[in-house]
């Protein structure tokens, strides 16, 4: 049955260069192990993740090792059927002999071309695997450890396999066939026996060390990633069977030809990763550790959770890098995700982090998830190998890589360092196909999640299972906040599996690995100085400025200042835009999230340039914004307005108020202070439907109502408590009490949901980019609009049925506009394919009317400046 293993393509394409048309199974196979032991060998953390999800002590390695590529090995079990090798009969022909229909079998085609060959590999294993074993197994004890294995890798196309057991019967081909495939099903599992197990003193009467879900999804991660590789025909060509080489001879060659080329870091996938120099050298020269960055080198460099609880503009960025590095160069992890809560804000962090990665790696793949990258030159390659369809077509492994890499978002988890959106981490926990490539990312990474305050209780509810998973699978996770209530703090430690005290000093940094954890703070003479940011509270309709107030923020950028004003809406933020620009001829932006990503990069960029640290500050000017000026962003203004907003995120904007110490400022702004407007009564209107919690905002209203100044840092604690704490305030109005009691029902009710959608199957949800923020968001900016033109264009002129396959998914991206769910009603009539590269997109048609402007028939504009805007005779 040697040579029958031969009998077998695992690849095939008419049209490839070299001479063989076809690649055997068993070798296509084994390239794939190959793939697998020399990222096993090489990798410290990688060996660490599956010691951790399968709970081996040290001296067991060996044998885990050889458990891991059996299994892999066994990844394509379902091809060994005649089924399947009928996709291509002249491969088949070439293999073995000619099976003719009629003659040799009654297959329908239609079977053949909707064979699933992952579903009957575990489903042939189900029926077989007693003769492999050579025992009986009446009480399922063998079945219950081998089928979690078996179910990761031949789920490795997307989706773990349950074993159907009802299409192994009644197939329609001749008796000898059928055994065939059998038997040589079973030599083919005793082969791999002989290849690695018996090196490690093991047999296939020995049981595999248990699997549960975190192991089953590490190991689904990691074989696909190392199919997706060893599928690669520039690297893994195809070659006839040769009578002198043996498995064990084609195995080594395979690993040594991985090892000498350095496949893994041609391809993007591992890195050398340079000794810890010291966090200092994150910093600028002349520059020192401050605050919390001088805990950071006294961490123990073990897999954990480390909170860090620090003012805006204290360093957290760099203490969570340098942290993140120490990890690395011990071993720990091989990789960093940078998660943050939108596209603005992980595009604001690509410089920073290119620039650690020089540091810490060299050379390394950093991938944004977002907006136009140039590809690592590896990633490149699987990219335009995938184009061309084989015989197995959409199913086939390269094919499935190229997608999956292509689409702009997902490559974040395979490179050294990914920036991405929070939406794609909490993706790792939902009912999406290649879930589990997401989750190996992440687990052999080391996740930092910045603004982990600024996510609603369903984002925390997902967050939570991520955080619970990083744990299983040995992982590490930094979390970053300027500010956290002390619920959220608790509940963020729980996920570890850790608790810690309610009353806590600030700042803060908490190291968990499990049971009870202490909070570090930083020595006196590192505390964060004191800083007074004088109040003013302004009670105005709907909290929107009034003539007086738009004189006042007008004269101001005449004077030279740099102004903010923060708004909640989209809708506020360019009605107010155009009013300050009929008053002045001195500069107002507008920024906001309702853009397509490509000018949103465009405003950004533009914001940073006028308003940021370097910026030239020879002349007043006036920035209107949504809340994507609170988060991550680097800006430094003179005099900040803005609508009430819970307190946490107010002080979240404060830290764009006289970030850097300057030696001049106009005249009038030399002090921080801040102009918060608020509505008349208790009435918050639209301002509560942002925010939910009609009570945080009362509060927050209240508390600034009594002050004339903010004392930071004691009012990150002080404040932040009384604002969040459970219990009723004495003067609290029934109307507030009773909304309050409704929003914590709803809040309950929504981090159930989150948590029962991670339980769901794969098959209920698709995995588009477009529809990301409909399941990792419970509302916000969740329908995604596609401008386009009558002829099928986008707005920069673009034919989309012209634009490459491979630069779709991203060009699609960079032209979307997110918008409101509640913009469903103005949408209704644009088209929404079910299927294909525009699935989800809600396409609107626009023609332009004037230079960088657009209209739809109903009304709805865009443009470069101001974005996508409804008729002014509607409301959202």
């Amino acid at each position: 049955m040697q040579d029958a293993l031969f009998h077998y393509w695992g690849k095939a394409d008419p049209a490839h260069d070299g001479e063989s048309k076809w690649h055997p199974l068993v070798y296509h196979c084994l390239d794939v192990a190959a793939v697998a032991a020399a990222w096993w060998d090489v990798c410290p953390a990688l060996r660490g993740k599956f010691s951790a999800a399968l709970a081996c002590a040290p001296e067991q390695m060996q044998g885990l090792r050889a458990w891991v590529l059996f299994f892999v090995t066994l990844h394509d079990l379902g091809k060994f059927d005649l089924r399947f090798q009928l996709k291509a009969p002249e491969a088949l022909a070439a293999a073995w002999q000619k099976i003719e229909q009629g003659a040799d079998h009654e297959i329908p085609q239609k079977e053949i071309t909707r064979f699933d060959h992952g579903h009957a590999g575990i489903a042939w294993a189900r029926r077989e695997y007693p003769a492999w074993l050579a025992r009986t197994d009446d009480d399922l004890a063998s079945w219950s450890c081998w089928e979690p294995w078996l179910a990761a890798v031949t789920g490795h196309h997307g989706d773990y396999c349950p074993p159907l057991m009802e299409g192994l019967s009644g197939i329609e081909a001749d008796d000898a066939l059928i055994r065939h495939d059998r038997e040589v099903r079973q030599e083919f599992v005793v082969a791999l026996e002989t290849l690695f197990l018996h090196p490690a003193g093991l047999s296939l009467q020995d049981l595999p060390p248990a699997c549960f879900l975190p192991a089953r999804a590490l190991l689904a991660g990691f074989c696909a990633s190392c199919d997706w590789l060893g599928s690669n025909v520039t690297e893994f060509g195809y070659r006839r069977h040769a009578l002198d080489v043996t498995l064990q001879g084609y195995w080594h060659e395979r690993v040594a030809y991985i090892e000498s080329s350095h496949l893994l870091e041609r391809y993007g996938l591992l890195a050398q990763i340079q000794d810890y120099a010291g966090l200092t050298a994150l910093l600028k020269s002349g520059e020192s550790p401050r605050g919390v960055q001088t805990e950071i080198d006294g961490l123990p460099a073990v897999p954990s959770l480390t909170l860090i609880e620090a003012p805006t503009g204290s360093g957290k960025t760099e203490a969570a890098l340098a942290y993140a590095w120490r990890l690395l160069a011990m071993g720990v992890a091989d990789s960093i995700v940078f998660a943050l809560p939108t596209q603005a804000t992980a595009n604001a962090m690509l410089e920073r982090v290119e620039a650690f990665a020089t540091q810490a790696y060299g050379k390394a793949n950093v991938v944004l998830a977002h907006g136009k990258r140039q590809f690592n030159e590896g990633f490149r390659q699987l990219i335009e190998r995938g184009q061309r369809l084989t015989t197995q077509g959409e199913i086939e492994a390269a094919v499935q890589c190229a997608a999956w890499l292509a689409s702009s978002r997902k490559r974040v988890f395979l490179g050294q360092i990914g920036v991405c959106t929070v939406d794609q981490v909490l993706l790792s926990v939902l009912p999406v196909r290649h879930k589990f490539v997401r989750g190996f990312g992440l687990a052999k990474s080391v996740l930092i999640v910045d603004e982990v305050h600024a996510y609603d209780a369903y984002m925390h509810g997902l967050l939570g299972e991520v955080l619970e998973n990083q744990k299983a699978c040995g992982g590490s996770a930094v979390l970053l906040s300027a500010t956290l209530p002390a619920r959220l703090r608790a509940k963020l430690l729980a996920s570890w599996n850790s608790h810690g005290a309610d009353v806590a000093p600030y700042p803060a940094l908490w190291h968990a690995t499990g049971g009870e954890t202490l909070p570090k703070t930083v020595m006196p003479e590192h505390r964060p100085p004191r800083r007074e940011v004088g109040i003013e509270c302004l009670r105005l309709p709907g909290a929107f400025p009034d003539d007086t107030l738009l004189d006042r923020i007008v004269a101001a950028g005449e004077s030279g200042a740099l102004v903010a004003v923060v708004v909640n809406l989209v809708d506020d933020a360019q009605r107010l835009a155009r009013l300050l620009r009929e008053r002045t001829q001195i500069e107002v932006d507008v920024f906001h999230a309702r853009y397509r990503f490509v000018d949103r990069q465009s405003k950004e960029a533009a914001v940073l340039r006028h308003y940021g640290r370097g910026a030239t500050r020879t002349k007043g000017r006036i920035l209107v914004a949504t809340q994507v000026v609170e988060q991550s962003l680097d800006l430094d203004f003179d005099w900040m307005l803005t609508q009430i907003c819970p307190v946490d995120l107010l002080f979240q904007r404060l830290g764009r108020l006289h970030r850097h110490l300057r030696e001049q400022r106009p005249p009038g702004f030399e002090a921080p202070r801040c102009t918060v407007l608020t509505v008349e009564g208790d009435d918050y209107g639209t301002h509560k439907l942002i925010y939910g919690n009609a009570r945080v905002l009362w509060r927050t209203e209240s508390l600034l109502m009594c002050a004339d100044s903010l004392i930071f840092p004691e009012a990150y604690r002080d404040w932040i408590e009384q604002v969040y704490q459970r219990e009723d305030w004495i003067d609290e109005p029934e109307k507030i009490a009773l909304d309050y009691d409704a929003f914590s029902s709803l809040q309950i009710s929504r981090g159930k949901d989150a948590q029962r959608l991670t339980t769901m199957t794969v098959s209920n949800f698709r995995d588009e980019d477009d529809r990301v923020t409909g399941l990792t968001r419970d509302d916000e900016m969740s329908l995604t609009v596609l401008p386009v033109t009558a002829d099928g264009r986008l707005l920069d002129g673009r034919r989309i049925k012209d634009i490459p396959e491979h630069e779709l998914a991203e060009a699609l991206n960079l032209a979307a506009v997110p918008a409101p769910a509640s913009w469903k009603k103005f949408l209704h009539d644009c088209l929404m394919e079910t299927d294909g590269p525009l699935a989800g997109y809600r396409q609107l048609v626009m023609s332009a009317v004037s230079e960088c402007r657009w209209q739809s028939q109903d009304g709805m504009t865009y443009s470069q400046d101001f974005g996508l805007e409804k008729r002014s005779d509607e409301s959202a």
